[in-house]
């Protein structure tokens, strides 16, 4: 009955989410209190039991052998400071100086152009927020590739990739909605993966430069009659960066804010201290620098809103995940599909998981996937000695096709400022992001972080 209980309320918070019939917050949490009651009642208890989960969920449980498991409140407050720091950051301009010299430097060669917007995307998108990073590079490079007769479906890809690589930082979203599920320091995710998204970057990075040299040819760049980009052109190109909220600018605190940037995500690297406590108090010093006590407030509700929609479904997951854990459904979910795996398939879970995940990253909402499947997949992994950071390493794996999806809503934004239809987007997306998924497997595989 436990096991039924617990099916129903995965099975209903799949429903709702995809059937746009409740928020993902809103489903979490709806569907712990009923599925909850209905286990605390099962099981000879009361609302109070009901609580304690919920408690347990969002702040922290001991467990029989004394080991302290943490809810999402510490996930929660690492996203929330995170979110608010960077956004900051695209705030006072800490990026426009690397994103100008860049468009400069280009100086017309279709190779050298895309190169730059790759490298644009990157630096852009480091704030995790896809939508951002989609209206400051199509709103920079959209006239120039143009001016110039290039293809503006590459422009889509040199947008998406290094976008869906930002969503995989610590304050992106996934690994925060894994490490909440698999109850582990984001950190300690967020370190595994780094060279999974460094040899991600070498490859987008290659993948760019063979774009440039298709180009090249295919406008005769160096030809006699080959368009030319004027020097004012160029300049309108960079304006669009510098004029964009420019009160907010504080060029005179750059070296500031580089330094604190470097210093924040240098101790978050080390492990000196968690996320939360580094981004809360680099958030703390950037608004106390950069601007006054009435600027700071409007910073914090300006950017707070972005905040707020990835943290309170971290924290609606902490009802979510209390439930399934305190009242026994996620055992007994486990159990009964333990049952049904071959034994000899049994070690060898996290890299199937990788690969059918990848499916269900793609073809359900964010939300869906990490609360939804995850929990139950879980505690299978587990049985066969499977690590909680190497099934979140199998998690991971779908995101390099992720932005495939129909279900992220601004790709759609994506596909308009690029003058692209929905089957040549996947058409073009699937053919970048394909090995880029392979190279994330490859990679994680060989850094011992995924175990075959």
């Amino acid at each position: 009955m436990t096991a039924l209980l617990g099916y129903l309320m995965i099975i209903s918070f799949l429903l709702l989410v995809i059937g746009k019939k409740a928020s993902a917050f809103g489903g979490l949490v709806l569907v712990s209190v009923v599925f909850g009651l209905a286990a605390a009642y099962q099981g000879g208890h009361d609302a109070s039991t009901l609580m304690g989960w919920f408690r347990d969920g969002l702040f922290y449980s001991t467990g029989k052998n004394g080991r302290v498991s943490l809810g999402t409140i510490n996930p929660t407050v690492m996203i929330l400071f995170a979110i608010m720091y960077f956004s900051i950051m695209m705030n006072v301009g800490l990026f426009d100086p690397l994103c100008t010299v860049l468009i400069r430097k280009a100086k017309g060669d279709p190779l050298k152009i895309i190169l730059v917007t790759a490298a644009t995307a990157t630096a852009v998108t480091l704030d995790g927020d896809g939508t951002t990073t989609i209206l400051i590079i199509t709103a920079t490079f959209v006239p120039l590739y143009r001016r110039m007769g290039m293809k503006l479906s590459n422009l889509a890809m040199l947008i998406i990739l290094p976008t869906s690589l930002g969503n995989c930082l610590p304050w992106g979203g996934p690994l925060a909605r894994a490490a909440a599920v698999l109850n582990v320091e984001v950190n300690e995710l967020f370190v595994q993966i780094l060279p999974i998204l460094g040899a991600s970057l070498v490859y987008v990075f290659a993948m760019a430069w063979v774009m440039g040299l298709r180009e090249r040819k295919r406008l005769g760049f160096g030809a006699v009659g080959t368009k030319a980009i004027a020097p004012e052109q160029i300049e309108e190109m960079v304006s669009v960066i510098l004029e964009s909220d420019k009160e907010l600018k504080r060029p005179r605190l750059f070296v500031f804010n580089v330094v604190l940037t470097l210093a924040v995500l240098g101790v978050l690297l080390m492990g000196w201290v968690s996320g939360a406590i580094a981004f809360t108090i680099g958030t703390a010093f950037a608004l106390a620098v950069n601007y006054s006590a009435a600027e700071q407030r409007d910073r914090i509700t300006a950017n707070g809103g972005d905040a707020i929609a990835v943290t309170s479904i971290i924290i609606a997951a902490g009802f979510f995940l209390g439930t399934l854990n305190g009242s026994g459904m996620a055992g007994a979910i486990a159990q009964t599909l333990t049952e049904l795996m071959p034994e000899s398939l049994g070690s060898h879970i996290a890299i199937i998981f990788a690969f059918v995940g990848a499916i269900a990253c793609y073809a359900l909402p964010v939300d869906a996937y990490y609360f939804g499947i995850l929990p139950v997949v879980a505690p299978i992994a587990y049985k066969y000695g499977i690590t909680p950071n190497e099934i979140g390493m199998a998690a991971f794996m779908g995101q390099a096709i992720r932005y495939g999806s129909p279900t992220v809503a601004w790709l759609f934004l994506l596909m308009d400022r690029t003058e692209m239809s929905f089957s040549e987007y996947e058409k073009l997306f699937f053919l970048y992001s394909i090995p880029m998924f392979f190279i994330f497997i490859v990679t994680a595989v060989a850094t011992g972080v995924l175990p075959v």
